[in-house]
């Protein structure tokens, strides 16, 4: 009898500690690296809005670090933009992330330890009004609060991103969302929301079971919530939306001859990198034009000038 006691009690404690997948390297992550081949685009624009760096401090100030830009094109290329407490970021892909076999797209952000991790909740949609979250579990404690530099373990977390460090990303799966009544094939927009780490019911951020989200909180910094660097796309739609690249109010590209038009300052470098983030082209512009080159091949490409990040379709 005391054998089985024993035995129940090691199972007990196994399932308190976590049951999800483990740190980036070890049997069973699904961890996947930004240099890996199976990313075919990355996010072509993203929208911020920032959170207090301390929720229930007025006088705390935004998180500042990074910009919007920060969150487009390939991963630990353009930095990072720090949410906030309950900041999001809404990212726009064209074409659209496409649910096929496997994991689907995947989130990065900045974390340097396996064990110091900040989430966030991700949800997709097609037309920035109907949502659909990605159902995630927390097994962490809440009895006590996580301080600002205190340990969160990815074996205890699901379907939330932060999970991994970097260079690592946090892989999801749009199989998972098909009950929900606005589940399509394919989605153009994604939302990451700043899980708010505090265990006080009236502050902080729930699972989808209810369970409070414990992390390092409070944390009053420019850094303050998730430090999104970006979200690459594994699978995705052959269709493209054509029709909102031509209205881009700086940029459009005429495939038929193969020519960029701007409507930004004359003498200004641009760049031309690949979606795997390689520069292909550059070149200082002298007119409102310039030609793409005829020797790229056929696939998507990033424009880089002051205005910003913009995709075209070769």
């Amino acid at each position: 009898m005391k054998k089985l006691l024993l035995i129940l009690t090691i199972l007990a404690i196994s399932i308190a500690n976590g049951q999800f997948a483990p740190a980036a390297g070890k049997t069973g992550s699904t961890a996947i690296k930004a240099d890996s081949s199976c990313f075919v685009n990355w996010a072509s624009e993203c929208t911020v809005k920032r959170g207090l760096a301390q929720i229930n401090l007025a006088d705390s100030g935004y998180a500042s670090v990074g910009t919007s830009n920060a969150a487009i094109g390939p991963a630990l290329k353009n930095g990072v933009v720090s949410l906030g407490d309950g900041g999001s970021a809404v990212l726009y892909f064209n074409p659209p992330i496409e649910d096929q076999n496997g994991f689907d797209f995947a989130i990065f952000e900045n974390a340097f330890l396996d064990t110091f991790l900040e989430f966030a909740h991700v949800e997709v949609s097609n037309d920035k009004t109907n949502w659909i979250k990605f159902p995630s579990v927390s097994l962490t404690q809440t009895t006590k609060q996580v301080e600002p530099f205190g340990y969160t373990y990815p074996e205890r977390i699901s379907n939330l991103a932060g999970k991994y460090k970097m260079p690592y990303g946090v892989p999801f799966d749009l199989a998972e969302l098909k009950d929900s009544q606005h589940y399509k094939t394919t989605f153009q927009y994604l939302r990451i929301t700043d899980v708010v780490g505090s265990i006080n019911p009236t502050l902080g951020s729930k699972d989808s079971k209810g369970n409070m989200i414990n992390e390092p909180w409070p944390t009053p910094f420019a850094s303050s919530g998730f430090d999104l660097d970006a979200v690459g796309v594994i699978n995705q739609s052959s269709i493209t939306n054509l029709n909102h690249i031509a209205n881009n109010p700086f940029f459009h590209y005429n495939q038929d001859i193969q020519t960029l038009f701007f409507a930004i300052p004359l003498n200004e470098t641009v760049a031309i990198f690949g979606s795997c983030g390689n520069l292909v082209y550059q070149q200082k512009i002298s007119s409102n034009q310039l030609e793409v080159p005829q020797n790229l091949s056929k696939g998507v490409y990033f424009l880089n000038c002051s205005f910003g990040t913009f995709k075209f379709f070769n």
